[in-house]
């Protein structure tokens, strides 16, 4: 018969040593959990939920850009701020899904509440949406030309646009310069400022009000001025996607060089899309507005900006846009229509 001793005082000191570096050592990272409708689970730090899509920053995959109503719960590591609609703020540790509700279980003592999910605004608002400080992004593009030899000519192409966010206000700004010279002489000057202030409901409603200035030599406007109060709904507004409407009633005064100046009231409308699509590398936009006059005179303007923005590395973004301007009331052996090709390349913050 064979016979085994153990030697407890051997194995005493590496059973502690491996104790020791047991407790010495990290635990694994704590993270979130976002929970599929088809059962994927992945882990990561949720960064934002916001008009529909919910960014997840992960080791394994960088951003992952998430649609939200694919998404069955939300297990958060540490209590995130939820914005609702009401304008009240929650903390919240977990958020699920289940026949178009969503529960959001808050941090305790506070008890979980049952909300529709349009009612949840922002998970994770910034302090702007908060009423704490603003937001300020811009957008600068421009074309430069210098040509010497038979043509002699220089080109400047300038455009911006500012868009200003404190919590249920908002202030958009945009404009565009262009002055041509060819032999010391001036083929083209003209500018546009336009100008928009929106004021936030608890809805896609808001109020909107319009400022619009221009002036183009050459189609002999010294300056017109644009100004009306107009009702909007924003049918999609967040990272990706963006798209908005509003009609109004406008006020129209065009001071000409030489011919007969033209004052007109009428209804007027304005769009703006733009959106991400190919994996975020392609931006589709569209904006435009037009006025048309109530006196019955058949004066009428339009115009529209239609292009494509390339995102390109470090803030820059290159972009083709066709525009088109119309008026109908414009000076004799002036046409209607200009429109323009253009081919920029802007910074974007």
């Amino acid at each position: 018969m064979m016979s085994c001793r153990f030697n407890l005082d051997a194995l005493r000191a590496p059973v502690l040593a491996a104790s020791v570096l047991l407790l010495l050592s990290p635990s694994p990272a704590s993270a979130d959990v976002v929970i599929m409708h088809n059962g994927d689970r992945m882990t990561g730090d949720l960064i934002r939920q916001d008009g529909g899509r919910l960014k997840l920053e992960t080791a394994y995959a960088g951003t992952l850009d998430i649609d939200w109503e694919q998404v069955r719960e939300v297990r958060l590591d540490e209590p995130r701020e939820v914005l609702l609609d009401d304008e009240r703020v929650l903390e919240v540790k977990a958020v699920s899904r289940e026949d178009d509700r969503l529960t959001l279980v808050q941090a305790p003592p506070s008890e979980p509440i049952t909300v529709e999910p349009a009612r949840v605004k922002v998970i994770e608002p910034e302090p702007w949406e908060l009423g704490e400080g603003y937001r300020l992004n811009g957008r600068l593009g421009f074309a430069l030309k210098n040509e010497r030899g038979n043509n002699d000519k220089n080109e400047i192409d300038l455009d911006f646009e500012l868009d200003y966010r404190r919590h249920r206000h908002r202030w958009q700004s945009w404009g565009q310069l262009e002055y041509d010279t060819r032999r010391g002489s001036k083929t083209t000057d003209k500018w546009s400022l336009d100008n928009n202030f929106r004021r936030l409901f608890d809805s896609p409603w808001y109020a909107s009000a319009w400022l619009f200035f221009k002036h183009d030599r050459f189609d002999d406007l010294r300056l017109r001025f644009l100004t009306g109060p107009a009702l909007g709904y924003s049918f999609d507004e967040g990272p990706t996607r963006n798209l908005r409407a509003e009609v109004g009633a406008f006020y129209v005064n065009d001071d000409f060089y030489d011919d007969d100046d033209n004052r007109y009231w009428g209804p007027g409308w304005y769009i703006d899309y733009d959106q991400l699509v190919w994996h975020e590398r392609l931006q589709p936009y569209h904006k435009q507005y037009g006025v048309i006059a109530a006196d019955g005179s058949g004066s009428k303007l339009w115009r529209s900006w239609t292009g494509i923005r390339v995102p390109l590395s470090a803030g820059f973004v290159g972009s083709i846009e066709y525009e088109i301007d119309y008026e109908s009331e414009r000076p004799v052996k002036i046409r209607s229509t200009d429109t323009t090709l253009r081919l920029k390349l802007g910074y974007q913050w």
